[in-house]
């Protein structure tokens, strides 16, 4: 798991003198000497610290930001999935064989690879947002949907118009990344200017102006059948975002945005849901977390929610409740959101993966974008909650 970061010594403190050297040397051009065995970490960090304030303070700067950057990606399911998502990489002889800690990893990672470093984190940052979920009538094909591509060149000048309106998107740039058959597509956009208090030289400049950069995520998954937007302004602008992407790349102009897609109606006897996965998803087990309930006739609302280590020692605890009270039995109550937790196989090294899912129909899910999400939605269509 990648350590805290709160500051470049810090960072420092977790990596070896001759990691740090070979990182500077080779993407900085400068000599930083490499510690004799009795030097200790802490030695290290001081001793990194006086140099790089001898530096420029361009290059000082760059420093401290390319190790906070690294940092957030040094924990095993970074430094995996990088891995295995260019297999030009040699973990075991190029990483693991000289790093002791994740964070000599991720450095050795962005040192020797700095390109599909930095590749890598536009599409992992990805993974971890959020996305407004449309389901669409067909699929189409990807093939020759690549960045600078003439199709990908005019979605964004699309793309750029809807914020025009707002006087935004001045400038616009769209990333493009793969993963099997997913595609996703990243558009930078220009905001207005904004201003900023920095030093100029020795002066105090409070009206330093600055065009921060803003981002629209959208990721087509086409085995799903579903197109996930992200993006600022509110629900009308993500709508008018999707029905851009299906009208650019699918030829339909009349998409509904605000369907159904997820639905309780076979869950409603919650106390004997069999939450069965199939066997090839690789999930070891899948329990109930929580529960909101609400009464038909009046304007009462039930929660039930199983915290703590209870979630370990009972899987079947908000179910046993739920059979305790004789409420899902009766027609006064019915649920309205569901949380359900979905732990899956230990596979290598880290942290087994798990994902917790709240549900409130008819279209709010909080999955987010990384593979075991996708396991979840398949997962909740195979149970009749996923309904789109």
């Amino acid at each position: 798991m990648s350590s805290q970061y709160s500051d470049p010594r810090d960072f420092v403190l977790h990596i070896s003198s001759e990691l740090i050297s070979e990182y500077l040397k080779k993407l900085h051009g400068v000599d930083f000497a490499i510690g004799d065995k009795k030097e200790k970490r802490d030695e290290c960090a001081d001793r990194f610290i006086e140099f790089i304030y001898k530096q420029t303070e361009e290059l000082r700067n760059k420093v401290f930001m390319e190790l906070e950057y690294i940092n957030s990606l040094s924990s095993e399911n970074h430094i995996s999935a990088l891995c295995s998502s260019n297999l030009n990489i040699n973990r075991e002889s190029e990483i693991e064989s000289r790093a002791n800690t994740y964070d000599e990893r991720a450095l050795l990672a962005f040192t020797l690879y700095p390109k599909e470093f930095d590749e890598y984190y536009s599409k992992a940052n990805i993974q971890e947002l959020g996305v407004k979920e449309l389901t669409l009538p067909k699929i189409f094909d990807t093939t020759g949907i690549d960045e600078g591509s003439e199709i990908v060149k005019a979605f964004e000048t699309k793309v750029q118009n809807v914020y025009r309106k707002s006087l935004k998107g001045e400038k616009c740039k769209i990333k493009v990344f793969r993963d099997d058959d997913k595609l996703t597509m990243r558009a930078y956009l220009e905001d207005l200017p904004t201003r900023d208090t920095v030093f100029d030289g020795k002066q105090l400049d409070e009206k330093h102006i600055r065009k921060p950069v803003f981002d629209v995520v959208f990721v087509y998954t086409p085995d799903l059948t579903m197109l996930g937007v992200r993006a600022l302004g509110g629900k009308d602008v993500v709508s008018e975002l999707q029905k851009l992407f299906c009208s650019h790349f699918l030829g339909i102009d009349d998409i509904n945005t605000d369907e159904e897609r997820y639905s309780l109606a076979t869950a409603k006897d919650l106390a004997n849901l069999n939450l069965v996965a199939n066997a090839s998803y690789g999930v070891e087990r899948v329990y109930l977390k929580s529960i909101r309930l609400k009464n038909i006739g009046v304007p009462h609302k039930l929660y039930i929610d199983v915290g703590g280590k209870e979630q370990y020692s009972g899987t079947d605890a908000v179910q046993k409740i739920l059979k305790e009270l004789h409420l899902d039995r009766s027609t006064e109550w019915e649920p309205e959101s569901i949380k359900i937790t979905v732990v899956f196989k230990q596979i290598g090294r880290g942290r087994r993966k798990q994902v917790s899912v709240s549900i409130t129909p008819p279209n709010t899910c909080d999955l987010k974008n990384r593979p075991q999400d996708d396991i979840v939605r398949k997962l909740l269509k195979d149970w009749g909650i996923y309904v789109a």
